[in-house]
């Protein structure tokens, strides 16, 4: 489960405030856990004897450090940054680090997102796709009625944004006669 304040690191710190009876239950890692004002508790996350190496060792459990000793020894060949500093500073070195660190990170980023795959922002003003004109049985090529209204249309916002009007009037009255032929 990733941290409920910074949704980057693994929340291991469990923390459970009631207001007015209303229970509320936080996962938070122990970097933001810090952070926050727990009052005298604030100083069992801290420093070298802190509550979860306590509690690891007294049950002969692995701390989580020692658990994840491997998972920091992972390097990427190309930048040379460790899964640990991937962890420390939410940043990648390389688009090599994206491939290396696949395994460790792919089900983080599918939580974060809902998603393991991004896809990213479509652009505002994406290139206008060209239709391919239908072939007829002569051979000869032949653009619908709809393709042709569409680029009319997109030549006459072009002509208007190169500020061509007389060749955007002859666009408009082509694009009307078209659009009256079609209706009837």
């Amino acid at each position: 489960m990733l941290c409920e304040k910074c949704r980057i690191r693994e929340a291991n710190v469990r923390f459970m405030e009631i207001i007015n009876g209303v229970k509320n239950e936080h996962n938070l890692c122990a970097q933001c856990a810090a952070e926050m004002n727990f009052g005298p508790y604030t100083t069992l996350l801290e420093g070298e004897f802190n509550l979860g190496k306590l509690l690891s060792g007294l049950m002969g459990l692995p701390a989580a450090a020692e658990a994840d000793k491997s998972l920091t020894e992972v390097v990427c060949p190309t930048c040379g940054t460790t899964y640990q500093e991937f962890v420390d500073h939410s940043r990648f070195g390389c688009a090599d680090c994206y491939h290396v660190f696949d395994l460790l990170i792919g089900e983080k980023i599918k939580k974060l997102q809902d998603s393991d795959s991004h896809t990213g922002k479509q652009p505002k003003m994406r290139p206008v796709a060209v239709c391919e004109p239908e072939v007829m049985d002569d051979g000869s090529l032949e653009f619908t009625e709809e393709e042709k209204i569409r680029q009319l249309e997109r030549a006459l916002k072009e002509a208007i944004r190169n500020e061509n009007f007389e060749e955007a009037a002859v666009l408009r009255d082509r694009l009307r006669s078209m659009r009256e032929d079609r209706s009837c």
